[in-house]
């Protein structure tokens, strides 16, 4: 039902207007509203130059957004700066790995830098900053002794010390991929390694026959030059390094770096793989298995002998790691479009605005689009519309350093935020390529992309059908071999700027991109966090007409556009009951016969997960019998709840050994993410044999995480009943 004020205001507009849109039609002009040439101008501009957080040219870009929002007529846009740790390359002495011969003379350097390109539109990356591993500390280690760790996963290593290899006391050399940069790191530290090497072997960046396999500045591929930046913080969810938990403030509070359990303590550096060839090729010991192999022309090997006198003279490793911190001010942006119905409601879309590079994937494709969707609803507002609810847009700072500009955010602003949000809906990097969507969402917000994608036109022809739907469910179905499945829609993972809203106080998040159909070979793309993410690069091989940048923008306010204004918010808790029911079943299919043998009862979990089921379905039953015509109080009321539900499994004290991660059921585990993560973990703990005595501790960790989960989940059932029916 529309407020009387509301209808009075329309009814003004029409007159003055010569008649004002119907609901539909305002989703139908926003979508026609998106132009791929302005899209592509957004991008030339915020592609100019280098923006890394905390530098001069980083708040020139958050002003020249600020203002552009301003004005395209948003009721308000604002800077939100924090005072953050931020990790930079000494300009005077760069970093880098040597080959060192008996007379500790250097025989070979690593690159400084990816060499210049000539391409047009000219990109100048001459000023990007120099390879280096953010937050490495600063050092030279050199070793006679060197060894390939693969990955540098848990699995990585334990195959290393079940052959006998060592790496204690030795530099390690891993390809980047399958983990974390910092979770390499610190695998490594934690087993006495003195310094880590990385790099992008071919068979993460290089095409291998299928497709594009041209290397940049002629195709899509990473040549060896190309350099991978990034942090090597080891988070689990605490922000920026030196407050965790309350924003990064000029009245804070910060501990010694030496108090951080997130900062790296042994050196790193990252090399192209024309570089790796150099030390790799000069590695003996056995042959490691076919799954470590890379596709450099050389024998992969577990070292850690090293040297072979007739490839060269070098003897040993030397690492020169010149990296320094400091406090920096970053700077959020935040832009308002106040909602006309219930203003108090926020629907949040963000994108990252900082870059290592010129950033014309990552992040600002993304960015590109978000000033499109705010152009194109500024036009609106001039025409007489005006959201039921509040739409924020915020361009974050310091992603690439550990997600700090969002994480510092949430601490200020999480109990309005919990209080007050109805979702966030995050885009990185809108297109990387344009194959297909790659989505991940809280289980509530899945129906509500689909329909989104159901009216988004597919801007080229091709036989798997004619909306961004159609092409997304063939292209990446949720089941490969059930030609009527849904597409594919991840749970939300540990890689952006919605981890803080969905883990720390409970906001559903849909989180979207554009990408290509070798995600598995290539986790994110070939040139990721390099120098040659130039513009040149988005407009020669990704999206030459920025059709897909257009499909993205439509697809992003058309699920903001739904949230904002749909009267009865789109949130479905049966999917949501059904995601925690297959939680369960996971859990009782692949241990219930240990619970069993260890007569630990799963009744009390099933219980609430048929009571959260039954919750669910009881809820949806009496949202359709209320009709057409709600009153506002009715109307607030179920939205409340529904808004609460996801609320309801926040735990305050936390996930064990991540107390930042607080949502009992999205906040992904160490070990499983098909189950609940805390349960799950302590189940993984176990191992084989749960009958031995030894395991006495882990058995009772087992018991309370099952009694914690069943808790929330009761509790999430319970936020769903009537008043008349809730039990106190």
């Amino acid at each position: 039902m529309m407020s009387a004020g509301r209808t009075l205001l329309l009814l003004t507009l029409c007159g003055a207007l010569g008649g004002v849109p119907a609901q539909q039609d305002w989703t139908d002009l926003i979508a026609s509203e998106m132009n791929p040439a302005r899209i592509e101008e957004f991008l030339r501009i915020l592609t100019e130059k280098p923006h890394l957080a905390g530098t001069p040219d980083g708040a020139e870009l958050a002003e020249f957004v600020r203002q552009t929002w301003l004005d395209q007529g948003l009721d308000s846009a604002h800077i939100a700066p924090y005072d953050v740790l931020l990790s930079y390359p000494d300009p005077d002495k760069p970093s880098y790995v040597a080959l060192v011969d008996e007379n500790n003379d250097e025989v070979f350097r690593s690159s400084a830098g990816e060499p210049p390109v000539d391409v047009d539109p000219p990109a100048n990356i001459s000023s990007v900053v120099p390879p280096f591993a953010a937050y490495s500390p600063s050092g030279v280690v050199e070793s006679t002794r060197l060894v390939y760790v693969n990955y540098g996963r848990t699995s990585d290593f334990d195959l290393l010390k079940a052959r006998g290899v060592s790496v204690r006391r030795r530099i390690v050399i891993a390809r980047y991929g399958k983990t974390s940069r910092g979770r390499k790191l610190r695998r490594a530290q934690d087993r006495g390694a003195t310094g880590l090497i990385v790099f992008s072997d071919p068979r993460e960046v290089v095409g291998t026959g299928r497709g594009r396999t041209r290397k940049y500045p002629a195709g899509w591929y990473a040549p060896g030059t190309a350099v991978q930046r990034g942090h090597f913080l080891y988070t689990t969810g605490e922000g920026e390094p030196l407050t965790p938990g309350y924003p990064a403030k000029d009245y804070a509070y910060r501990m010694e770096k030496s108090e951080s359990d997130q900062l790296p303590k042994i050196p790193v550096h990252p090399i192209g793989y024309t570089d790796a060839m150099e030390l790799l090729r000069l590695m003996r010991g056995y042959e490691v298995p076919d799954s470590w192999r890379g596709l450099l022309d050389t024998t992969y090997r577990y070292g850690p002998r090293f040297g072979r006198p007739k490839l060269s003279p070098a003897t040993k490793v030397r690492l020169n790691v010149n990296v320094r911190t400091e406090q920096a001010t970053i700077h959020n942006v935040v832009g308002i479009i106040r909602g006309d119905v219930e203003p108090d409601r926020y629907v949040i879309l963000g994108n990252h605005r900082d870059a290592w590079n010129l950033g014309a994937v990552d992040p600002n494709s993304g960015t590109a689009c978000l000033l499109e969707i705010t152009r194109a609803l500024g036009e609106m507002m001039k025409r007489g519309w005006r959201p039921r609810r509040t739409l924020m847009f915020i361009s974050w700072d310091a992603e690439e350093h550990g997600m700090h500009g969002s994480h510092e955010w949430i601490e200020e602003f999480g109990k309005i935020m919990s209080d007050r949000a109805v979702a966030y809906i995050n885009v990185d990097i809108a297109v990387r390529e344009t194959y297909t969507l790659r989505a991940r969402a809280t289980p509530s917000l899945r129906p509500l992309l689909k329909e989104a994608a159901k009216k988004v036109p597919w801007p080229e022809p091709t036989p798997d059908g004619n909306t961004l739907y159609s092409v997304w469910r063939q292209r990446s179905p949720a089941d490969s071999e059930d030609p009527d499945s849904d597409p594919k829609i991840s749970l939300p993972a540990s890689a952006s700027d919605f981890v803080p809203f969905v883990r720390r106080v409970g906001v559903p998040i849909l989180d979207l991109a554009m990408v290509h159909r070798y995600t598995i070979t290539y986790p994110n793309f070939p040139l990721y966090h390099t120098a040659y993410e130039t513009f040149h690069l988005q407009k020669a091989y990704i999206d030459p007409e920025f059709k897909f940048h257009r499909l993205m923008s439509q697809l992003w306010a058309g699920v903001a556009f739904s949230l904002a204004e749909a009267e009865i918010l789109p949130i479905d808790v049966s999917e949501y009951a059904t995601t925690v029911r297959e939680m369960f079943h996971w859990l009782k299919d692949e241990y219930g016969d240990q619970f069993e043998t260890a007569q630990i009862s799963l009744d009390a979990l099933e219980s609430a997960v048929a009571n959260f089921t039954l919750a669910a379905a009881a809820f949806e039953e009496s949202l359709s019998s209320i009709g057409n015509e709600t009153s506002p109080i009715v109307a607030r009321m179920y939205n409340d709840q529904l808004m609460q539900m996801e609320r309801a499994f926040i735990d305050p004290l936390g996930i064990p050994g991540r107390k930042f991660y607080r949502h009992t059921v999205l906040s992904n585990g160490l070990y499983s993410t098909d189950t609940f993560p805390a349960l799950g973990d302590s189940v993984k703990r176990m191992g084989s044999d749960w009958t031995d005595p030894g395991q006495a501790s882990k058995l009772r960790d087992v018991m309370e995480q099952l009694s914690i989960i069943s808790f929330f989940i009761q509790s999430a059932a319970n936020t769903l009943a009537t008043p008349a029916s809730t039990v106190f």
